[in-house]
């Protein structure tokens, strides 16, 4: 009797590894109120899925998105710029991209033309805390960091910058509160590739997540993925946009 009770202890005390064991689940940090991340996590989650784990998004504003992903309090990161394991030393990138993002400037109507970072330099800019692209670009200039894509679009309709660095489907939030008339400059100010970033203590894992999102962009999964954003996207555009 007792030992068969010290054999139940040491079975339940053991870890649960199966399909529905928490040791298979993966908390990523996703960015708050951004539809790109939404989208990228759904590649991610399927990349996820592809070698066995499940990956739960965990919704934070940007800066601590990636804070948490570092310190170990969520198990990676969406996906980000590449060279942030500089600056944060307990990230590994996957070294496969998740998507190609196109930085792309926002005014309240004033056009100029686009020809990378240095061409912003005399205007005023908000961006976003925490998104790392605007961060590292306007480096100098004369900018205003904010919290969110929505603070960021409601300073440009104020008056309070001249323009904010986003992506194209940031459109979608735009419809959702009303805040066109608005200028998305045709020329992207960079294009990036985004990727992928985990804990250090699942950096085993960055061959085979490489692997699967390697995979999935050669099946057309990733294209599947993002292709039923790409008519809302532009109906959101032309219902938004400045008329000239």
């Amino acid at each position: 009797m007792i030992r068969a009770a010290l054999s139940l202890l040491v079975l339940l005390a053991w870890p649960v590894t199966g399909p529905a064991g928490a040791a298979d689940i993966h908390m990523i940090s996703q960015i708050q109120g951004d539809h790109l991340s939404v989208r990228g996590f759904e590649v991610v989650r399927e990349a996820y899925r592809r070698i066995g784990l499940q990956a739960v998004a965990d919704i934070r504003p940007n800066e601590r998105g990636i804070v948490s992903a570092d310190s170990g309090d969520t198990d990676g990161d969406t996906m980000r710029m590449a060279g942030l394991e500089a600056r944060y030393p307990n990230l590994v990138r996957v070294p496969e991209p998740v998507l190609s993002f196109d930085t792309v400037a926002f005014t309240a109507g004033m056009r100029f033309e686009v020809r990378g970072w240095e061409s912003l330099r005399p205007y005023s800019i908000c961006v976003v805390r925490g998104f790392k692209l605007g961060e590292n670009g306007t480096e100098g200039m004369n900018r205003e960091l904010v919290s969110t894509n929505e603070a960021s679009l409601r300073m440009v309709k104020a008056g309070h910058c001249q323009m904010t660095l986003l992506g194209d489907a940031v459109w979608l939030l735009i419809d959702e509160l009303k805040l066109g008339p608005l200028r998305a400059l045709e020329t992207p100010v960079a294009v990036t590739p985004l990727y992928h970033y985990v804990n250090i203590r699942h950096a085993h894992l960055a061959p085979r997540l490489a692997e699967a999102l390697k995979a999935m962009r050669q099946d057309g999964a990733v294209d599947s993925i993002l292709a039923a954003d790409r008519a809302v996207i532009r109906a959101a555009r032309e219902r938004n946009s400045v008329r000239d």
